[in-house]
């Protein structure tokens, strides 16, 4: 009679089970930034198609109004509720003149409210500030998603009650003062070496077209990015600095406000309005960017409040730089060490940039003859 084998049961080691378990871990490790980096080139292809669809909307514009529209247009919409916004503070003439893009990329419902007459209409009696409206105006709470970049941090900051982002703001080139007097009714200066100036009272259509970008509206910058504030107000690419003098004479000032990605805990920051906020405001801190310091730097303002004239910098998630819209309808990402000149001379209000490639890119009609990176 013969031996019956006997199964013998297989089993790991302990060893065996801890370079299994450490092969899996480092495979873990290398796969991880792959599929990091794939999703933020999947954000960064969406954040780039929000550029060029909001390209294509400036250009409808253009071919409807024979102009681009403004920073911030007078008073808004002519005899509109929208436009109204009565309070204190006089932001009437804080609206932006992308609103009149709304139409053109698929935001008809909302810009036909903005449109419709306030007459006998009465704005809520409330408290001081622009409270008194905005929460109960239907558009300024509209999420519009084209205006947002996914690669941002989320959410974006809450202000009187709403939260309304933009991830996209407008040229004014290589402007500081927003130069070229004069002065109007709100303190605003009318013109600047972008494409985008601002308007005084009464309201009035921009006067840039395509033929004013005498330097090509291929190597002419229109829109960038702009990062949402966190929960960090002292972040620079979310807020700004604030009472920060000589910026029009020596705009490195700015930098020096700053190090490591954030603000010095002697500089006074503008904490209670985060990047980002209501895609409706039209004044240069909010809406704007300068074509002055390199993507991603510190902003500065010269005042107290998002009003005052200065030097407010593109930023963005990405890594090493920033999508840019050309004025061909074209995008580009611009790398945080882009050439920018001598940041220690005053801005100029004719003629070539003083701020390199950078600040020629902003200026629509500085003679100068450089092309997008």
């Amino acid at each position: 009679m013969g031996r019956t084998k006997r199964s013998r049961h297989l089993a790991f080691t302990l060893v065996e089970l801890l370079v299994v378990i450490a092969i899996i871990g480092i495979l873990i490790a290398l796969l991880l930034p792959a599929v990091q980096a794939a999703r933020e080139a999947a954000r960064r292809t969406a954040c780039t198609n929000n550029l060029k669809q909001l390209g294509l909307g400036l250009h409808n514009h253009h071919d409807a109004r024979k102009t681009f529209p403004p920073l911030t247009y007078g008073n808004g919409f002519n005899n509109t509720w929208g436009s109204r916004n009565t309070n204190p503070q006089g932001n009437e003439s804080w609206n932006t003149g992308m609103m009149h893009v709304l139409p053109y990329i698929e935001q008809a419902p909302v810009y036909a409210i903005l449109s419709q007459s306030y007459t006998g209409i009465s704005p809520p009696s409330l408290p001081w500030g622009p409270i008194r409206v905005y929460p109960q105006y239907p558009p300024y709470s509209a999420q519009i998603s084209i205006f947002v970049c996914p690669s941002n941090v989320q959410p974006a900051a809450v202000l009187w009650g709403i939260s309304c982002p933009r991830s996209y703001v407008c040229s004014i080139g290589d402007s500081i003062t927003v130069a070229s007097p004069p002065w109007d009714a709100k303190g605003l200066l009318q013109g600047n070496r972008g494409i985008f100036p601002l308007t005084s009272y009464p309201v009035t259509d921009s006067k840039v077209t395509f033929g004013s970008i005498t330097d090509g509206s291929s190597n002419t910058i229109v829109m960038a990015e702009r990062c949402f504030g966190s929960s960090d107000t002292r972040r620079t690419k979310g807020y700004i600095a604030i009472n920060v003098p000589g910026l029009n004479t020596t705009p490195v000032n700015c930098l020096a406000t700053a190090s490591g990605g954030f603000y010095l805990p002697t500089q006074s920051v503008l904490e209670s309005r985060a990047m980002g906020i209501f895609w409706f405001v039209g004044v240069p801190a909010v809406e704007g960017f300068s074509t002055v310091l390199p993507p991603n730097s510190p902003s500065c303002a010269s005042g107290a409040w998002e009003d005052s004239w200065g030097v407010y910098s593109a930023s963005s998630e990405h890594p090493g730089g920033v999508n840019v819209l050309l004025g061909d309808g074209s995008v580009r990402m611009i790398s945080d060490a882009v050439n920018t000149g001598d940041l220690s001379r005053p801005e100029v209000t004719s003629g070539y940039s003083p701020y390199g490639v950078w600040g020629a890119l902003g200026s629509k009609s500085g003679g100068e003859s450089v092309s997008a990176p």
